[in-house]
């Protein structure tokens, strides 16, 4: 069922007392969004970003910017592999100062002694953000915490995240606007409107294209 953004709170309580993962909804509404009538589309979306992670490893690696992945568990790369994501398609606007890297518009590793609930709301910037704790992971839009689940599920996180954009209709950090929207037309398959596609966007797709021979 496709839902609005308005009944999102209701749907996900609901859901929930039937059983139903809040990923499995969101993922559901992506598909109602991209590709209705596709009933294999978080297969295909799966094997999309397989397909992307795997040459992003490559690329990282040409860049400087990821080492020698075969040593590292599936946890330890894909965290290695977000922090590294929006340096490979970097976008112009630096991110806020007291946000640091802007990583961290995605992803962050809690520390020992930081409370999740007062890191988000100290939080510079409203957008979907995976929290990463010692043995699992929390998904927050904004301040707001909206599940978490196992460690060893990290590897498909990216896609949780583009997922909330979509159902949630957020605008993209600036500071992290060129990986999403790479991310949106290489691994979701939606095409950039042209006034939506810019310099930094255009640049990096293009020397992407050219690493991996497309």
């Amino acid at each position: 069922m496709c839902r609005s953004a308005s009944t999102w709170p209701h749907a996900f309580a609901t859901e929930k007392m039937r059983g139903v993962a809040p990923f499995d909804l969101v993922m559901d509404e992506l598909r109602c969004i991209l590709d209705r009538s596709n009933p294999d589309f978080i297969s295909d979306l799966k094997t999309s970003w397989e397909s992307f992670y795997g040459k992003a490893q490559f690329y990282g690696v040409f860049k400087k910017l990821l080492g020698p992945s075969t040593t590292q568990d599936k946890v330890t790369r894909s965290i290695a592999m977000m922090k590294a994501l929006p340096e490979m398609f970097p976008s112009p606007v630096a991110p806020p100062k007291n946000l640091g890297h802007a990583s961290e518009a995605m992803v962050h590793i809690l520390e020992p002694t930081e409370n999740p609930n007062t890191y988000l709301q100290r939080r510079p910037v409203f957008s979907p953000v995976l929290i990463i704790c010692d043995s699992s992971c929390m998904l927050a839009i904004g301040s707001t915490p909206v599940i978490t689940f196992p460690k060893e599920n990290i590897d498909t996180a990216v896609l949780y995240l583009l997922a909330y954009y979509y159902t949630f209709h957020l605008t993209y950090p600036k500071c992290i606007a060129t990986l999403l929207s790479v991310l949106q037309s290489e691994v979701q398959q939606d095409a950039i409107h042209d006034s939506y596609a810019t310099s930094s966007y255009k640049k990096a797709l293009s020397e992407w294209k050219k690493f991996i021979g497309e």
